[in-house]
């Protein structure tokens, strides 16, 4: 019951600049159906891609196409940039952050060069995905929000 108090006390902000989207309509079917945990996507209008919780760094993938962020209740976060990024190899993501590195809200997380990579990727999405079951409600579905926006979404 505890964890459930603390869930909902969890904000989270923008991590860019962008349309928030709900998961059902990313186009990768494992990220669509929650298959992956629960989340929200984001298409982006920025390339500087932030921390959208106070947390620490728990894995950087070798080819910087996702982070992994754990807050202090344990509860861990997957940003997963854009689809099918992987066979890019790190080609257009510069990181700023690492392994072990406590992060604010809004703090540097990654800058993607999307404009050269968006003809070599199925989506450019932004996705943020809950390691656990929570659920989110999206408060600000199909608009425009920017980065570090407080009250896009509830986690229920």
């Amino acid at each position: 019951m505890f964890s459930i108090f603390k869930k909902s006390k969890l904000k989270f902000v923008s991590p860019v600049k962008g349309k928030l989207k709900d998961l059902c309509n990313v186009c990768d079917e494992a990220i669509a159906s929650r298959t992956l945990g629960d989340g929200f996507a984001v298409e982006p209008l920025d390339t500087k891609i932030v921390s959208p919780i106070d947390g620490k760094v728990t894995l950087v993938f070798k080819t910087l196409h996702a982070i992994i962020l754990e807050n202090d209740e344990g509860e861990s976060f997957l940003i997963h940039i854009g689809l099918d990024t992987v066979n890019l190899k790190g080609e257009g993501f510069k990181c700023f952050c690492e392994v072990g590195k406590k992060v604010k809200k809004g703090e540097l997380l990654m800058d993607v060069d999307f404009p050269s990579i968006k003809d070599k990727v199925t989506s450019c999405d932004v996705i943020v995905l809950a390691q656990d079951n929570s659920k989110f409600k999206l408060l600000k579905e199909n608009s425009t929000i920017e980065a570090c926006e407080k009250e896009i979404v509830q986690i229920l």
